[in-house]
């Protein structure tokens, strides 16, 4: 499947009651969006990844700990998410560059 960066986004909503074992799949879920997409009860959002036939599947798929603790870390720090390039020609646009960079312990500089 051609993964467009915005689903990553809407990936990780979709999949959090399945993560958080609330239910089996994640539109199983009864207050989750994917419910709402997969049966249709309303019309939500204009949705760029509709076009996806695979896009429960992609869901429901386990994702990997180290792309989720990506996708925390954008969350918690407020970064970018996506490609490097992109994020940190965003990062500098918005003023977000330190949200890029590792949280470091600043050196202690006795004086000897």
């Amino acid at each position: 499947m051609k993964r467009i960066a915005i689903t990553s986004h809407y990936f990780y909503i979709e999949a959090n009651a399945l993560r958080a074992k609330l239910s089996k799949t994640a539109q199983d879920w009864q207050y989750g969006s994917l419910a709402e997409r997969v049966f249709k009860h309303r019309n939500l959002l204009s949705k760029p990844y509709a076009k996806l036939d695979d896009w429960v599947e992609y869901v429901n798929t386990p994702i990997y700990q180290k792309e989720l603790d990506k996708r925390r870390n954008s969350v918690n720090r407020q970064a970018p998410l996506g490609e490097k390039n992109w994020a940190a020609k965003v990062a500098k646009k918005y003023g977000l560059l330190s949200t890029l960079k590792a949280r470091v312990r600043p050196k202690n500089e006795k004086k000897l």
